[in-house]
């Protein structure tokens, strides 16, 4: 008896090494299916996110070291952290996709900014920042991480600086 649980066990262990490459006919590869939410540098910024007045709170977090760094970025400005140029160029009160479009959607708690980051003269990320599930969305950059704490709707800011009637969506 232990002769042949010896053998069988031989048998076994020798087809076990055997590598034939094949690859199994069932076998699917796996396939990421694509992200409606996700971005990309040739995103195109929907014409009425152009439009809001207001300001997006925004905090960069340096990979490479601890600490962090809070920006107030007003409708077509920029600001700047760990060498990356971060400017606002669209906000949204309620951000959700129907049939590949976004759509700015009262009903939906979901506040979001439209951003360009560079690093000199490179575009690394065109895209939406979300303030709900940030960790699901936005750039996946080198330095740091971008959070969106806070977006601010209100009236333009006058030259002296003053500014009427905000409300915040966060």
């Amino acid at each position: 008896m232990s002769a042949a649980l010896a053998v069988s066990l031989g048998l076994g262990l020798a087809a076990c090494g055997k590598d034939d490459g094949e690859q199994i006919q069932w076998q699917l590869p796996l396939t990421v299916p694509p992200d409606p939410h996700g971005s990309a540098i040739s995103d195109e910024l929907p014409e009425w996110a152009q439009h809001a007045v207001g300001e997006a709170h925004i905090e960069a977090l340096a990979k490479d070291e601890a600490r962090s760094s809070d920006m107030h970025v007003a409708m077509g400005d920029s600001a700047s952290a760990y060498g990356l140029s971060i400017e606002l160029l669209g906000l949204a009160r309620g951000l959700r996709m129907k049939s590949g479009a976004y759509i700015d959607d009262a009903n939906v708690h979901n506040p979001a900014a439209f951003i360009e980051v560079k690093e000199g003269d490179v575009v690394l990320y065109r895209g939406w920042l979300y303030q709900e599930f940030p960790e699901l969305f936005g750039p996946d950059l080198a330095k740091a991480k971008l959070l969106l704490k806070a977006v601010t709707f209100g009236e333009a800011r006058t030259k002296e600086g003053q500014q009427s009637a905000r409300s915040s969506a966060g």
